[in-house]
């Protein structure tokens, strides 16, 4: 009998500890891609709405006048076309190009201020979180 060679319990011992330490890992990669895409969606959508702000430091007469007015809507590839923000953005958590349907909201927070509340809305429904 050759005993320079792994036993058949040994083999398994090595693999069962290879298969723990790979599970732990890929799972910890994965929440790390998660926690990265969803860090840089919501950078992506503060910089949508910074644009939207340039847009109105360019075109203050089409801000909402009034709180009970209709809320303002200026859609993406508006801002893209004016050069407000950059062209064909990703949305990191889809993989998908914003489209027409998305927009950033503007309403007036309070009468008589300059306080402005932007949000950005999706067409499908599929923001920064899942």
């Amino acid at each position: 009998m050759n005993e320079k060679a792994f036993t058949l319990a040994e083999l398994l011992g090595v693999l069962v500890i290879l298969s723990i330490i790979s599970l732990i890992a890929i799972t910890s990669v994965d929440r790390s891609i998660k926690q990265s895409r969803n860090n840089t969606c919501k950078t992506q959508e503060k910089n949508i709405i910074e644009g939207a702000k340039t847009y109105f430091i360019d075109y203050p007469n089409e801000l909402p006048t009034t709180t009970s007015s209709s809320k303002n809507i200026y859609i993406i590839n508006d801002l893209e076309d004016g050069g407000y923000i950059e062209d064909n953005l990703i949305n990191p958590m889809t993989d998908e190009e914003y489209n027409s349907g998305s927009y950033v909201e503007v309403q007036l927070v309070k009468a008589g201020t300059n306080q402005y509340k932007y949000t950005l809305k999706y067409e499908n429904e599929k923001g920064c979180t899942e």
